[in-house]
């Protein structure tokens, strides 16, 4: 056995038994710390293990536990600030780990040479970074005194394992922490209960009486559709009799079962329970995580690994001699075992002399051939010489029709050509595998089996290190993680942005309501103001206009909810015959409080003989009011507003034209997308749902909105809504 086997199966034991040895809950998390740094250190044989985690603004880093080996002490408290050094910083945020096999010239920890390698005689460093939900919430370092050293693979996946174990700690202790501060207070739960990403479900004996938004965002349900139903509505028929059994006979341990969205989707998920005093009553708080894709991944990395195991002991057998004929039949015979194949055999091959040779072969009986006259048939020969990468063909897929008489011949249905690398000047190697009794379609799994396996047969002809193989299954497993987290990455951006919908919705109810609410104000100020008697006489004009105002704010709020229901559909419109002229002016009566504030000036140049137009009064004053008003926020006092309105065609052609700021030509594009503000509108109370609405409105006529380029000499908002035909 070679020492980078041995190696790597020792420390594997090693892992195995620290795993075993804690179990994962947060009342231990500062003793399975101490243990995994004291283990590593002693398996890795490095004088100092340190464990740091970042502050809140990820500006530094400070050590929590920093193991010594002699004398074998824990300590802690060093802090390291990203300014002080910046290289260092930057590659963790850049690289998986930091392999520093000479720390003291290596670039990225170069830096510490003066003020902490040299003093302390540190000369190579392992740093491995610690994952928590895709965040990177700190590091592991590893620190060897003495002579340059240089770190293997196995150690550096070994540290990275170590590393896992870390993140595995840190989950269960804030799981721990989250579950402890649930059992303390109903109001902490209630807190917890929509702070936590973790979906959580509260039932009594399976009826649901709660769910949180990440039990809405998991399962595709909202909380309506959920309170009062039983929990078997969100499981998996597979997993129906565990959850009855544990509604029957409760149990505080967590459990793995199916469940199923709403969409029909299948998840596996972690479920922990816990009983609870809720709204006066005894219930269960259910924690729901789901686990599929961490399954997946188990299940896919137990597959390699058996692969990989397989590989190993295929690998090591053929290894064993210093024979090239020992190692070739070796090979041969184990493909065909492993492949249940027909025939393998290998073919070797001269470049210099063009010399090509059987050099070992593995048959059944049954289909056993002449393979060297097969190898001498010129069709063949120029296959197998001409494959430079792996090759998989069956006699349907061969064009040539000599080389089809070739494989009926020699009673091949299905062929397989590996490659096996060997010195570019020196006789390279060739395995071949024949099925003879059926067609097969070879598996991607088999094909990538016979490739590493061939790499390994290279190496053994070559008696190179195994560092190749190792070091491409473990750029493969880097590239997985970093997909992974990009995953992981790409979901906490989309819950983000939910967050922001939501926010943005409440600030857009307390804005889009302001206008009509200020007019309401204005108009009772004003009564106030010129009365001073108990009773104060209104003219009926004057509740008109409230009443009306009254009724746009109630349109608003049913506005503001259906668009918050249903984006995509447009509004619903009472059209009717309207003087357009006519509009305008009760448009600006209404908003004439907000002009004199603005010290405003309109000018109207929309002619009496316009004809009639088919629309909903209500929606097109919302246009008018939109747009004024927007003009009026984004602009300084005394702006000069010109509204035209004139006939083109069918259609009747409509302006609001300002003399201010303008609008920059890289913001039309968006400027009627829902929320949308600008780059300029951080300092506005705004959030972009006014032009939004304009572009439904219009739209839902049949017409359309836009606006003309006249930057910066103001803006000009258009659009066009047809004429009413005459009855």
């Amino acid at each position: 056995m070679t020492p980078v086997i041995e190696q790597l199966q020792s420390l594997n034991r090693i892992l195995v038994e620290l795993a075993r040895r804690q179990p994962f809950h947060g009342a231990n998390f500062e003793e399975i710390l101490q243990d995994i740094l004291c283990t590593s250190a002693r398996s890795l044989n490095v004088a100092r293990v340190s464990l740091w985690f970042y502050s809140g603004d990820r500006q530094h880093i400070e050590c929590v536990h920093l193991f010594q080996h002699s004398p074998q002490e824990f300590t802690a408290g060093m802090r390291l600030t990203a300014s002080d050094y910046p290289r260092y910083f930057a590659a963790l945020q850049e690289e998986r780990t930091i392999t520093a096999h000479d720390a003291w010239v290596d670039p990225r920890t170069q830096e510490f040479r003066q003020s902490y390698l040299e003093p302390l005689g540190i000369t190579s460093l392992l740093d491995v970074p610690i994952w928590v939900e895709g965040v990177m919430i700190g590091i592991l370092c590893y620190e060897h005194v003495g002579p340059p050293r240089q770190w293997t693979i196995a150690e550096e996946q070994f540290a990275a394992s170590l590393a896992d174990l870390v993140s595995l700690a840190v989950e269960s202790r804030d799981r721990h922490r989250a579950l402890k501060a649930l059992e303390e207070s109903e109001d902490r739960l209630a807190t917890f209960f929509q702070a936590t990403s973790e979906a959580v479900i509260i039932h009594e004996q399976g009826q649901i009486l709660d769910v949180n938004a990440a039990a809405e965002r998991l399962f595709g349900y909202t909380a309506s559709e959920l309170v009062g139903q039983s929990v078997l509505l969100l499981t998996h028929p597979e997993s129906r009799s565990l959850i009855l059994e544990r509604i029957e006979q409760p149990l505080d341990v967590p459990f793995e079962a199916l469940a199923r969205t709403k969409r029909g989707e299948t998840l596996i998920v972690e479920v922990q329970g816990k009983s609870i005093l809720y709204r006066g009553r005894w219930a269960r708080v259910l924690g729901v995580r789901d686990i599929t894709q961490r399954k997946a991944a188990e299940q896919n990395a137990q597959l390699a690994a058996q692969r990989q195991q397989l590989l190993a002991e295929i690998a090591l057998r053929i290894r064993q001699t210093l024979e090239l004929p020992d190692i070739l039949s070796t090979t041969v015979v184990e493909v065909r075992r492993y492949l249940l194949s027909d025939r393998v055999f290998i073919v070797s091959f001269e470049p210099r002399t063009e010399e090509i040779q059987i050099v070992a072969a593995d048959m059944a009986p049954q289909w056993h051939t002449n393979l060297e006259a097969l190898l001498h048939n010129v069709h063949y020969r120029s296959r197998l010489l001409t494959t430079p990468a792996t090759l998989s063909c069956d006699q349907s897929e061969i064009a040539d029709p000599q080389l089809q008489e070739v494989y009926e011949a020699y009673h091949i249905q299905s062929c397989l050509l590996i490659p096996i690398q060997h010195q570019p000047d020196g006789k390279c190697f060739l395995l071949g595998v024949h099925q003879c009794d059926r067609k097969r379609e070879w598996q991607p799994y088999e094909r990538a089996f016979l490739e590493q396996l061939a790499i390994q047969v290279a190496i053994a002809l070559q008696q190179a290190a195994l560092y190749q193989q190792l070091a491409a299954l473990n750029a493969n497993l880097e590239h997985q993680v970093a997909e992974r987290t990009e995953q992981l990455q790409q979901k906490m951006r989309e819950l983000e942005e939910l967050n922001h919908l939501k926010d943005v919705f409440l600030h857009a109810v307390s804005h889009d309501l302001r206008t009509p609410v200020l007019g309401t104000l204005m108009v009772i100020n004003h009564l106030l103001q010129t009365h001073s008697s108990e009773t104060i006489p209104v003219p009926r004009s004057t509740l008109t206009c409230i009443q009306q105002s009254q009724q746009r704010q109630l349109h608003l709020i049913e506005t503001l909810l259906h668009i918050h229901v249903d984006q995509q559909s447009l509004p619903s419109l009472a059209i009717a015959p309207t003087a357009l002229a006519a509009l305008v002016n009760e448009t600006l009566t209404d908003l004439q409080p907000l002009l004199q504030k603005n010290k405003a000036t309109v000018k109207l140049d929309i002619p009496p003989t316009l004809p009639l137009v088919p629309v909903d009064p209500m929606q097109l004053r919302r246009v008018y009011e939109n747009l004024i008003t927007n003009a009026l926020k984004h602009n300084r006092p005394g702006l000069r507003i010109t509204l035209t309105a004139e006939a083109q065609g069918d259609m009747v052609y409509c302006t609001v034209q300002d003399n201010g700021v303008g609008i920059r030509s890289d913001q039309r594009s968006r400027l009627f997308d829902l929320y949308y503000r600008g780059s300029e509108s951080h300092h506005r109370t705004g959030i972009g749902l006014g032009l939004y609405l304009c572009r439904q409105i219009i739209t839902a006529h049949g017409g359309e909105i836009g606006i003309e380029d006249n930057h910066p000499r103001g803006a000009i908002f258009w659009f066009r809504i047809p004429i009413a035909r005459p009855t």
